[in-house]
């Protein structure tokens, strides 16, 4: 019995001490910028207990990681001096300094955001010609965004214009399903008018906002529904041309609201629609209370 007795003292020590010992191990201090990047991902959640996240304290983590050279701590610390808030002010330059760092470790994601600091003047003159070049070194690693900008600016220009629509073209048929639909819905813009030394073609302008509005894009569903109940470059549907239209209203497009409640109180069947008919108009009304410039 005391055998027994001494060997359950025995095994409750060794545990008290490995319980100590886990929860010294925890509170050791990060040694590594990867540890430090870890301990400040720890103190901006909140706990399990239901603790307030710990932003300061993981500020100071962040910095320390990204000081001794970890990338993603130099991206996120970039992102937070761009944005500023939760106390922190922003701060361009500061933000610049570390995407820069960034950049040098070959981040296409930091080459974006220079990019986008240097076109829009933040915190320093802005420099379209260093802009662009940052741009092109991310899109050339696929950053989707830096493509979707670099193919605007290729299209102003005459001797970059059929660039800037094949890489307009790259972009809708990319990765990311709503700036796919932007782009695809910006072909449709420059087929349909004829645009950035583009031949007019409503076949391809169709194609294109078709894509788009599949893609969710509300302009490109409201252009599509119009297409689609006049026959105008398509067959005309007016069941789907409903429908795209609807999905369009759907997505708070004034325009497209304004043209649905035209439809359903002058069409046919006007006196069964017209519960439709008002839900929509109260809806349009209400944003245009929300937002004066609304139409």
């Amino acid at each position: 019995m005391k055998r027994t007795l001494f060997f359950r003292v025995s095994a409750l020590a060794a545990l008290s001490a490995a319980f100590s010992a886990c929860g010294d191990a925890e509170k050791a201090e990060p040694s590594t910028p990867e540890q430090m990047y870890a301990r400040a991902q720890e103190l901006i959640k909140p706990n399990i207990e239901g603790d307030k996240s710990d932003f300061a304290g993981a500020l100071q983590w962040l910095t320390r990681a990204a000081e001794g050279g970890w990338c993603r701590a130099q991206l996120d610390l970039g992102g937070i001096y761009l944005q500023g808030g939760k106390d922190v002010q922003a701060d361009p330059s500061k933000a610049f300094d570390w995407f820069s760092k960034a950049a040098v470790q070959g981040s296409a994601e930091a080459e974006f955001y220079l990019g986008h600091i240097l076109f829009n003047g933040l915190g320093r003159p802005a420099d379209k010609t260093a802009a662009i070049f940052h741009w092109k070194k991310a899109a050339a690693a696929g950053i989707g965004e830096a493509q979707y900008r670099l193919a605007h600016l290729l299209l102003q220009a005459a001797d970059s214009r059929a660039e800037g629509v094949e890489l307009l073209q790259k972009v809708a048929d990319g990765k990311s399903p709503k700036l796919a639909a932007q782009a695809a819905c910006d072909l449709g813009n420059i087929f349909a008018k004829g645009l950035h030394g583009v031949t007019a073609d409503m076949g391809q302008a169709a194609e294109w906002y078709s894509r788009a509005a599949t893609g969710g894009n509300p302009r490109a569903q409201l252009v599509y529904a119009i297409m689609l109940l006049s026959g105008e470059a398509v067959p005309a549907d007016p069941q789907r041309g409903m429908a795209m239209l609807r999905l369009a209203a759907g997505q708070d497009n004034p325009a497209a609201i304004a043209l649905l409640i035209n439809l359903l109180r002058n069409g046919e069947n006007a006196a069964q629609d017209e519960e439709e008919a008002a839900a929509w108009a109260e809806r349009l009304e209400k944003l245009r209370r929300k937002s004066p410039t609304t139409p």
